[in-house]
């Protein structure tokens, strides 16, 4: 089993590899991949535990990947309905060893999950509308479950909110928002 760092440089080399001829992420470079790491697992430093995580539209595995590296107790399920993704995914969790990952190929609305299934947070990095992809996701969380968006800029327009309140780091707005029974 690898350590943390070992992970994250082998998920770091993989991303460069793959993005070359598969554009996972644009013009990823070392630089711009760690900094994505450093604030993929920032909400450590401030979330509640969790067992069951669900990251929608994964991508190329942020945030999800590096999460399910610091938190090897956690179970993840990753939605991503691109073909291409779900096999980069696939490599990169058979590569790290990464058994707490389950990838689902499909669209989040198409996702339906038993109760127990459902998830403790859901994590979604820059994916749409805040409001919208809340409404379209609570279906996959359990009533006192919380979303964890990784947000820039537009968060204040996107849902009526005090955008100072959530935590930040560096352009990164971490919209929290834990559900009530």
């Amino acid at each position: 089993m690898m350590d943390i760092k070992e992970a994250f440089g082998s998920y770091e080399q993989l991303l460069l590899k793959w993005n070359k001829t598969h554009n996972l992420g644009g013009n990823l470079d070392s630089a711009l991949i760690e900094s994505y790491i450093k604030e993929s697992v920032y909400p450590l430093d401030f979330l509640p535990s969790f067992h069951r995580c669900i990251d929608v539209g994964s991508g190329a595995g942020f945030p999800a990947i590096p999460l399910a590296i610091k938190c090897k107790d956690a179970h993840f399920i990753l939605i991503e309905p691109r073909k291409k993704r779900c096999a980069f995914l696939q490599m990169v969790c058979a590569q790290l060893g990464l058994k707490n990952i389950e990838i689902i190929p499909r669209r989040m609305e198409e996702v339906e999950l038993g109760y127990e299934d459902r998830a403790d947070i859901i994590t979604s990095r820059a994916l749409m509308n805040t409001r919208d992809l809340m409404d379209k996701t609570r279906h996959l969380l359990k009533n006192t479950g919380a979303f964890l968006f990784y947000k820039g800029s537009e968060l204040g327009n996107e849902i009526d909110c005090d955008v100072s309140k959530f935590r930040r780091l560096d352009q990164r707005i971490y919209f929290y928002h834990q559900l009530e029974e």
